[in-house]
C-alpha cells in the first residue's frame, strides 16, 4: 500500500473496504485478459484485408478555458489620445557652436537630482467624457404699429392754361412795366450767375475745413471691428479654413473652402474617415449666419478655388490630389440675389427656424472634373483666372480673346508645374472617348451622375477628360529637379491691353452658355507687348520669374520650356503669399516665414521688414489705401502696416483669434465700408469692418507713394553703381603681385608705372578741387 494507512474501528468497515480492493483487482484482471484476446484476433487478420480511407477531419467546437481574457490583458491598447510635443529654440541660437566641458555634479546649483518612485496611495483620478452642444439664436420681437385711419375721399383738380390772344401779348411785352421788371431783376440775375461760375454752391463747407492729413479718428475707430462672423457645427467642425473668395457682383456673399488640419502621418492613419467625410465649399450670406446658403461637394480636400470674375456662377477650385474641380451654380443665382429676403424664409416663424427643411441647405455637385493623368501629381495650391483680354495658346503664346470672357485658369502645385486650363470645348477626344480613363472611373462618374440627377451638363464636355492645353515647369537654375510652387502672380499689364481689344458685342450669352462651343479653327493673332512673364513662389522660400512662353533650343531647335530668368532665397520657410498692389501695376509684396517684402518687377527688393518672432501665414493689401496692408500671424493676431505713418513697425496690432490666421481677403461694399474677411484655423470666418482711419486715404496718398517707392529704387541702384566703381577703384589701383622672380629693369619699369598713374590721380583731384587747369602738364618719369 505504500504510505497510506488506514484506521478501521470496525469489523465491517474493515470488510467492506478489503472487498472493495477484490473487487478492483479483478477488474483489472478482466482488462488484460480482453486485451491478449484482440491482439490475438489482430495477429490473424491478413493485411490485404485491411482498408485505407482519407477522410477529412472536421473541426471540434472551440471550448473557452478562460485564456482569452489573459490574451486581452496581455495587448497593448492606447486608452487616450497622444500627447503632441513642440520643440522649440530662439532664432539667434541657430547655428551657434556647441562646447561640452566636465563639471562636478555635487558643487552645480543645477545639478542632476535624483528623484525615485514611490508608490502614493493617496493618488485617486477618474478621466471622464462629456458630450455637450451650443446652439445661437438670434433674438426676435414682433412689433406692431397702428395710425388714425381717415376716411377715404375722392379729390380732383384739373389745370386749364391761361391764353391771351395775340393782340394782349404783343401790348404786354410793349409794355413799360414789363421793361422796368426786367431792368429791376436784371442785377441780381447776373450776380447769381457770377456766384455760381465763381464757386460750388453745392459744396459742405465744414468739409472743406477739416484737415484730413492731420485727422486719425479716436482709439475706438482705429481698431478692426467684427461684423459678424460664420461657423457651422457640422460641416466646419474640427476643420481648418483654406481660402475665403467675395462674390464678385453679389453683395454679402462669401465663400470659403474647409480642410481637414491633419499631417500627412494623421491623414494615412485615418484615411478611411477622410473618404467617408465629404469636401466642401460653403457659401454664406449676411443674413443667415447659421445655415450656409449653398454647399458645394468636392472630390477631395479644396486648397484654392475663385470665382469666375466675368461670370460669378462659374467656380473652378484645386484639389489636395491635384485634379481641378469646376460649378455651375446658375440655378442658384436667384437664391443668392434674394439672400437678403430669403425667399421662404422670409415667412417663417421663430418656432419654424428648427425645422430641418428649413435648416438644409442645397447640396450642388460639381460638373467637371480634370483627367488625373493629366493633372498635377500633389497638391494645388493656388488658382487664378487670366483676364478676359488675352489668352494662351500652345506653347504659351498670348493671343487676342475675341469672347471677351474669361475662359482660362492657371494653376500652380507642389509637384513644380504651372498649368493653364481652357474650359472651352477642345479637340475632340481619341477612340478611347474619355482620353485612356479606365471602366472603374467611368462607372463610378455614371453613378455619381444618375444619384445627382441635378448636375448640369455645362461642362460635360470636360468630365474627366479635361487636360492642360500648357505646362511650364518651374526648373532650378543649376541642377536638375523642380521648385515646389505654391502661390503664383500674374502680370497686371494684360488689364491695359483692353483697350486695344474689340469692345463686347451686346447682346452675346453668357459665358456659361457659350462653354461648350469649340475653340474657333482660325488661326489666332498674336498680341504684341503682353509680358508673359510671371512670379511664383515656393514651398522652400524662393522667389522665381520666368516666362510661361516657350523658347527656341538654339541646338535642337525646337520650343522648349523657358529657364527661370532668376531665382531667390527670400524667405525662410513657404512663401504664402504673391499680391500686386491695386494702385501700382509693378508693385507687389512676397509673404513667408518670419518676414514680408515689397518688390519692384523688373528690379530687385525695394523693401524687407525684420525678421519676426511669429510666423506670417497671410497678407492682403488695402483696397482703398495705396501705403496700408494687412498681414496674418500664426498666433492669430493681424499686423496693419501704414508706409505713411512708419516703415519699422506696424501702426497697429490686434487679436482676432486664439489660433492661426490662414487666409485674409478684403471687399469693398462701398465708398464708406469696407470689410475683411479673415479664416483661421478653428474653421471660424471673422467678417471685420475697417475702420474710417485706415480706408480713408488723404489727398496726395497716392502721389507720395508712388514718389517714395522711387525713391527707395534710386537708393538701391546709387548703392549698386557706389559698390561697383568701389570694386573697379580697387582693381585698378591695386599693386599687381609678380609672379616670378623680376628683374631689375622689370621692377624699376613697374615702380615708373606705379608712380605716373599717382602722378595722373593727383592732377585730377586738384583739378577737381580748382587748385589746377586741364592743361597744365605732369611731369611723369620717363
Amino acid at each position: 500500500y505504500g504510505e497510506n494507512f488506514y484506521v478501521c474501528l470496525t469489523e465491517d468497515g474493515k470488510a467492506e473496504y478489503l472487498e472493495s480492493i477484490k473487487e478492483e483487482e479483478a477488474a483489472a484482471e478482466e482488462l488484460e485478459a480482453a486485451a491478449g484476446e484482440a491482439e490475438e484476433e489482430y495477429e490473424d487478420i491478413a493485411l490485404e484485408d485491411i482498408i485505407l480511407k482519407d477522410l477529412p477531419s472536421t473541426p471540434a467546437a472551440w471550448q473557452e478555458m478562460g485564456s482569452e481574457e489573459d490574451l486581452e490583458e496581455e495587448i497593448l491598447t492606447t486608452s487616450r489620445s497622444l500627447i503632441s510635443f513642440m520643440i522649440q529654440r530662439k532664432r539667434k541660437l541657430f547655428g551657434t557652436p556647441i562646447k561640452f566641458e566636465d563639471r562636478n555634479v555635487e558643487a552645480a546649483k543645477d545639478a542632476y537630482i535624483e528623484c525615485t518612485s514611490f508608490e502614493d496611495n493617496t493618488f485617486d483620478l477618474h478621466r471622464q467624457e462629456h458630450h455637450f452642444a451650443v446652439q445661437n439664436v438670434m433674438e426676435t420681437c414682433e412689433k406692431a404699429c397702428q395710425t388714425e385711419w381717415k376716411k377715404p375721399r375722392t379729390a380732383l383738380s384739373q389745370y386749364v392754361p391761361r391764353t391771351l390772344p395775340p393782340a394782349q401779348l404783343e401790348k404786354i411785352n410793349k409794355s413799360e412795366e414789363l421793361a422796368k421788371f426786367v431792368e429791376s431783376v436784371c442785377p441780381r440775375f447776373k450776380l447769381a450767375l457770377q456766384q455760381n461760375e465763381i464757386m460750388d454752391v453745392f459744396a459742405d463747407d465744414y468739409n472743406e475745413l477739416i484737415d484730413v492729413d492731420g485727422v486719425f479718428g479716436n482709439k475706438a475707430d482705429n481698431n478692426l471691428k467684427e461684423y459678424q462672423s460664420f461657423t457651422d457645427l457640422e460641416f466646419s467642425k474640427n476643420k481648418s479654413i483654406a481660402q475665403i473668395d467675395w462674390h464678385p457682383s453679389i453683395k454679402g456673399i462669401v465663400a470659403v473652402a474647409y480642410t481637414e488640419k491633419l499631417k500627412y502621418d494623421d491623414r494615412v492613419d485615418l484615411s478611411s474617415r477622410i473618404l467617408m467625410t465629404p469636401s466642401l465649399i460653403l457659401i454664406w450670406g449676411f443674413s443667415d449666419p447659421i445655415h450656409p446658403q449653398l454647399v458645394l461637394e468636392a472630390p477631395e480636400d479644396i486648397y484654392c478655388f475663385k470665382f469666375n470674375p466675368t461670370d460669378p456662377n462659374i467656380v473652378a477650385a484645386g484639389c489636395i490630389n491635384g485634379q481641378v474641380v469646376m460649378w455651375d451654380i446658375s440655378q442658384y443665382e436667384a437664391r443668392l440675389r434674394n439672400h437678403k429676403n430669403t425667399g421662404a424664409r422670409a415667412n417663417k416663424t421663430r418656432s419654424d427656424m428648427f425645422d430641418v427643411e428649413y435648416q438644409r441647405s442645397p447640396v450642388v455637385h460639381y460638373a467637371a472634373v480634370s483627367s488625373i493623368e493629366a493633372s498635377h501629381k500633389m497638391a494645388v495650391m493656388d488658382l487664378i483666372w487670366l483676364p478676359d483680354t488675352v489668352e494662351v495658346a500652345r506653347m504659351g503664346v498670348p493671343v487676342e480673346n475675341k469672347a471677351q470672357a474669361s475662359c482660362q485658369l492657371v494653376t500652380v502645385a507642389i509637384d513644380g508645374n504651372v498649368m493653364f486650363w481652357d474650359i472651352r470645348l477642345q479637340k475632340p477626344a481619341g477612340a478611347g472617348g474619355l482620353g485612356g480613363l479606365g471602366t472603374t472611373a467611368k462607372k463610378e462618374r455614371e453613378t455619381a451622375k444618375e444619384k445627382f440627377s441635378s448636375i448640369p451638363s455645362t461642362f460635360s464636355h470636360l468630365d474627366l477628360q479635361w487636360k492642360p492645353i500648357n505646362v511650364v515647369p518651374l526648373s532650378k537654375l543649376t541642377g536638375p529637379g523642380l521648385h515646389p510652387g505654391v502661390t503664383i502672380s500674374i502680370s497686371q499689364q494684360l488689364q491695359i491691353i483692353k483697350s486695344k481689344m474689340q469692345s463686347l458685342v451686346s447682346g452675346n450669352p453668357p459665358l456659361i452658355h457659350r462653354t461648350n462651343s469649340s475653340v474657333s479653327r482660325q488661326r489666332p493673332v498674336e498680341v504684341e507687348g503682353v509680358n508673359t512673364k510671371f512670379f511664383a513662389g515656393t514651398e522652400d522660400g524662393y522667389l522665381i520669374y520666368t516666362d510661361w512662353k516657350a523658347e527656341k533650343d538654339p541646338e535642337s531647335g525646337k520650343l522648349v520650356s523657358s529657364k527661370p530668368v532668376y531665382a531667390i532665397s527670400t524667405h525662410a520657410g513657404p512663401v504664402h503669399c504673391l499680391l500686386r498692389s491695386p494702385f501700382y501695376n509693378h508693385i507687389f509684396m512676397s509673404v513667408g516665414g518670419w518676414s514680408w517684402s515689397i518688390w519692384k518687377e523688373g528690379e530687385s527688393e525695394i523693401l524687407q521688414t525684420s525678421r519676426s518672432n511669429v510666423k506670417y501665414t497671410a497678407a492682403s493689401w488695402s483696397l482703398t489705401r495705396p501705403g496700408v496692408f494687412y498681414i496674418g500671424k500664426e498666433d492669430g493676431n493681424i499686423d496693419v502696416w501704414d508706409l505713411m505713418d512708419r516703415s519699422h513697425e506696424p501702426s497697429m496690432s490686434q487679436n482676432i483669434s486664439s489660433s492661426a490666421v490662414t487666409s485674409l481677403v478684403p471687399y469693398r461694399v462701398s465708398s464708406k465700408q469696407v470689410l475683411l474677411g479673415v479664416g483661421d484655423n478653428f474653421g471660424t470666418l471673422h467678417i471685420l469692418e475697417v475702420p474710417w482711419s485706415l480706408r480713408q486715404a488723404s489727398p496726395n496718398e497716392l502721389h507720395a507713394m508712388s514718389s517714395y517707392f522711387d525713391r527707395e529704387c534710386s537708393r538701391i541702384d546709387y548703392y549698386k553703381d557706389r559698390d561697383a566703381n568701389r570694386g573697379t577703384a580697387v582693381v585698378d589701383s591695386a599693386p599687381q603681385i609678380p609672379t616670378a622672380l623680376e628683374t631689375q629693369e622689370e621692377e624699376e619699369e613697374r615702380l615708373k608705372k606705379s608712380f605716373n598713374n599717382y602722378l595722373n590721380m593727383e592732377k585730377e583731384f586738384l583739378v577737381k578741387l580748382g587748385l589746377k587747369k586741364e592743361d597744365d602738364p605732369v611731369q611723369l618719369i620717363h
